[in-house]
């Protein structure tokens, strides 16, 4: 068992909030939506951490407004899917009020209104997968699921029609966050909500071909394509038989050999692009899966963080702003609750 002695303690994380808070950003992956999350469920476990998942939450809501980007990772959309989990999970809340202005901002950037312009490909997607997610975990009132349930379904046939030619094509830099994961993830939420079912088997037959010219290059590209496919496979919208050899074919090129010494070489260990990403990938691979796919390297992945220099420089004068989120040493020690919680 791999004892962590150069990881950061949760005091020495705390610490560090508290010496660059007011230079943090609100956002969900790089900032203090995504912190609030971590400590919604730490202050539930400790009350000592009542007082900065409190701080962390109250500055995320007093600082949204109609000024706030709408995208996933650094904006809106991330900071409602944050508040929705730490309200189902965590801190009970009515998300219908909590959430009620952040909502009427987010369905009028993804209203195309009378000119009927089309919206941009990346804020449509993202739009897409926080609809699904919000469907998913916070709507509670009626009326307003199904105008939601219609509006993402109107987005999904939006895309469907006017879907590139280059949708699929893989991200490089690598990235967790990108369009055809929270396209294909949207799709496997709203069917597995029995939201648009017939329609959504019917792109997910189209689809396919689309997938199918496209295997990607880079080896975490491809264990995140085979989270997806399996995902969607498990949940019963990807019924045509390309799907299951897709999934193969992905399988057979997928190496995590070199994807953990080549590609998440030299301290690439985030949550986004690096050994953090990759490790959640693979876990939920295995859960959507009918028998586990992967081994789980826990033991690698704690002598990594073990080995990494940077895990060290908790000088803020020394360590760039975009580690302080769950993106970087949060993610990681989320992660590791996760091994212990197994």
């Amino acid at each position: 068992m791999t004892d962590l002695n150069s990881f950061p303690t949760e005091a020495a994380l705390l610490n560090i909030i508290d010496q660059q808070y007011d230079s943090l950003e609100g956002g969900l992956v790089y900032g203090k939506a995504g912190l609030a999350l971590y400590y919604a469920r730490l202050s539930n476990e400790d009350t000592a951490y009542k007082k900065i998942y409190n701080r962390l939450v109250d500055d995320v809501l007093t600082k949204v407004s109609d000024k706030t980007p709408v995208e996933f990772s650094r904006g809106l959309l991330g900071i409602a899917f944050a508040l929705d989990i730490i309200m189902h999970y965590f801190k009970p809340g009515n998300p219908d009020y909590v959430l009620d202005d952040m909502d009427a901002l987010i369905y009028k950037s993804l209203d195309k209104g009378r000119d009927r312009k089309p919206l941009d490909e990346n804020l449509a997607v993202e739009g897409l997968f926080y609809l699904s997610m919000h469907l998913k975990y916070g709507i509670r009132n009626t009326t307003k699921h199904r105008i939601y349930a219609d509006k993402a379904m109107q987005l999904l046939n939006d895309l469907c029609i006017t879907l590139p030619v280059n949708f699929f094509q893989e991200p490089i830099p690598c990235n967790v966050f990108n369009r055809s994961f929270f396209l294909l993830y949207a799709i496997g939420n709203l069917y597995e909500q029995n939201i648009g079912r017939q329609r959504i088997e019917h792109i997910c037959d189209d689809l396919i071909y689309e997938l199918g010219a496209n295997v990607p290059i880079f080896h975490f590209n491809r264990l995140e394509r085979c989270f997806l496919v399996i995902r969607l496979i498990s949940l019963g919208c990807a019924k045509h038989p390309n799907w299951k050899e897709y999934q193969k074919l992905l399988l057979d090129s997928l190496s995590l050999k070199r994807l953990f010494n080549e590609e998440c070489a030299n301290n690439q260990l985030a949550l986004s692009d690096g050994l953090t990403g990759a490790m959640l990938l693979i876990l939920g691979a295995n859960k959507y899966s009918p028998v586990p796919l992967f081994d789980v390297p826990w033991e690698f992945y704690k002598d990594r963080l073990n080995q990494c220099d940077t895990l060290t420089l908790l000088n803020g004068k020394k360590t760039p702003l975009y580690k302080y989120g769950i993106n970087w040493l949060w993610g990681m020690k989320g992660l590791l609750n996760i091994e212990h919680s197994m």
